[in-house]
């Protein structure tokens, strides 16, 4: 079974998507915001990680940066993010992310991504 990161910090979006994913057969690892996650990387060592990019203490990109010179970067990501203006092509290139995934977005959709990007 494959272990999955989810870095966010609504509650609600977290708890969801955790047992959506647990159902998908994953395990599920939550982390609250980029530190937290940054920590959970560390001990968990997950397959893959999906992360938030809005969020308080250190948000996504902080979290990519720093994820992205440590001996864990190998680990992908896959961003999720209402933001309707970002500029994927650029944060893929310059912060080695895997995928994206735009909020809201369906289930079968984010399966789909998660799928590509660890089997």
């Amino acid at each position: 079974m494959a272990k999955i990161l989810f870095i966010e910090d609504e509650a609600e979006i977290r708890i969801l998507v955790s047992e959506f994913l647990i159902l998908l057969g994953f395990e599920v690892v939550e982390a609250i915001d980029g530190e937290d996650g940054l920590e959970k990387v560390r001990k968990e060592l997950p397959e893959l990680i999906l992360c938030d990019l809005m969020m308080p203490k250190l948000d996504g990109y902080g979290f990519l940066e720093q994820h992205n010179c440590s001996q864990h970067s190998h680990i992908p990501v896959i961003v999720m993010t209402a933001m309707v203006n970002l500029d994927y092509e650029l944060i893929s290139s310059k912060l080695n992310v895997k995928g994206y995934i735009g909020k809201p977005f369906n289930f079968e959709q984010l399966k789909q991504i998660i799928k590509a990007n660890i089997f």
